[in-house]
């Protein structure tokens, strides 16, 4: 994954007022071609001390490079990501601590989506491998409907590496993929515990399984073999989740 001080142009509604909202990345300018629908942004961007500027729509299209920009652009810098210990440093205050590890996630819609995901279900961090991931970029955060203007992002050496950090931290590692145990029949999670997914078409990397302390399966009993990246990681933190707060309770 690059990440780069290079100027990005972030489009959509959604993500742009979360980005106004969390101020965690650069802002610059706010681009806008139509009036309806976007006051809001325009309000958010004047009290943030941003640039507002009328422009074409073929201008916000040109930017943004996509026919789904709803008339704005927001001309920032990238978002802010993290090493591992940054993110251990902090606990949250409930006592449950899960984190989410992408191996070998490659595409951006998958990226964001899932990162809609976990902000959505509490996830505290997404945690991702300096290489082989897909990058922080304005289509991962329009896939994740702006959810990765908040969700913190840290980034490891590596999937197995990031595997080995999280459990030398005191986390119980869990890979989710086919043949592991049954996901609905565990009761019990620890209070610290990372997730690890993988890409839909090659799942987790042999050297990330191994380095996973568990293994785990979502049990399907229809004809369709698998779902799709952010299907699989709801599932998932749902259930770890509920079952890390009977153990807290």
């Amino acid at each position: 994954m690059n990440q780069n001080d290079d100027i990005q142009f972030l489009s959509g509604i959604q993500p742009v007022l979360e980005a106004l909202l969390q101020r965690r990345r650069p802002l610059y300018r706010l681009l806008v071609s139509r009036h309806k629908g976007t006051e809001v942004l325009v309000q958010r961007a004047e009290a943030a001390g941003v640039e507002v500027r009328p422009v074409t729509a073929e201008r916000v299209g040109h930017l943004s490079g996509t026919s789904k920009h709803q008339g704005v652009v927001l001309e920032c810098g990238p978002l802010p990501v993290y090493g591992l210990e940054e993110i251990l440093r902090f606990e949250p205050g409930d006592g449950i601590d899960l984190l989410v590890l992408l191996a070998g996630v490659e595409d951006p819609r998958n990226l964001g989506a899932v990162a809609r995901t976990c902000s959505f279900l509490g996830v505290r961090a997404l945690v991702l491998p300096a290489r082989g991931a897909a990058p922080l970029s304005p289509a991962a955060s329009r896939s994740s409907a702006g959810a990765l203007e908040s969700l913190p992002v840290a980034v490891v050496k590596s999937g197995p590496v990031g595997c080995d950090l999280l459990s030398k931290a005191g986390y119980e590692v869990v890979g989710v993929e086919l043949e592991g145990e049954a996901l609905s029949g565990i009761t019990t999670f620890k209070d610290k515990t990372a997730l690890v997914l993988g890409s839909e078409d090659r799942a987790l990397p042999p050297r990330v399984r191994a380095a996973c302390s568990r293994i785990v399966t979502i049990e399907g009993r229809g004809p369709t073999g698998s779902l799709n990246l952010s299907v699989a990681a709801g599932i998932a933190i749902y259930h770890v989740k509920s079952r890390m707060w009977k153990v807290k309770s």
